[in-house]
């Protein structure tokens, strides 16, 4: 018998992926499920260990900060409270326990702001849907990653 830790992801994940997109997918990783799954997620898909999520999470919150009426403006369309929401979710970094939902990576807000801050493309792939972020500013490629 075989337990589901010695599953590889891609096979266990499979089904979720829509079939149109399965041959493009080359990996699947399963991080963590402690609250900061997507922060993990973001953190591996950078090419680094999912240990680096608080780093993801601060890199975030400095993008968010620094361009506070950029992203302020972006989201004033849809409700004017998104901001500070954003900016009261990311200073999460306790090990102790779970991150609570509040603190959660949520789409699409975040998703844009993950875009934005390491100058990537973002795809979601939740049921039957896709969602896709682009950095909005800058173009790919033009932000140098530094983990410390």
């Amino acid at each position: 018998m075989v337990s589901p830790a010695q599953v590889p992801a891609r096979q266990m994940f499979k089904s979720l992926i829509p079939s149109l997109a399965q041959s493009f997918i080359s990996d699947i990783k399963n991080v963590r499920p402690d609250g900061n799954c997507g922060f993990r997620a973001i953190s591996v898909g950078l090419g680094m260990h999912e240990k680096y999520w608080a780093d993801v999470r601060w890199a975030m919150l400095i993008e968010l900060e620094t361009n506070e009426w950029w992203w302020r403006a972006m989201f004033k369309k849809e409700d004017d409270k998104i901001y500070d929401r954003l900016r009261s979710s990311l200073p999460y970094y306790t090990t102790v326990k779970p991150a609570p939902p509040r603190n959660w990576f949520s789409v699409p807000a975040l998703g844009h702001l993950a875009a934005q801050t390491y100058g990537c493309v973002l795809i979601n792939l939740h049921g039957n849907e896709t969602e896709c972020y682009f950095s909005l500013r800058i173009g790919p490629g033009t932000i140098q990653i530094q983990w410390l």
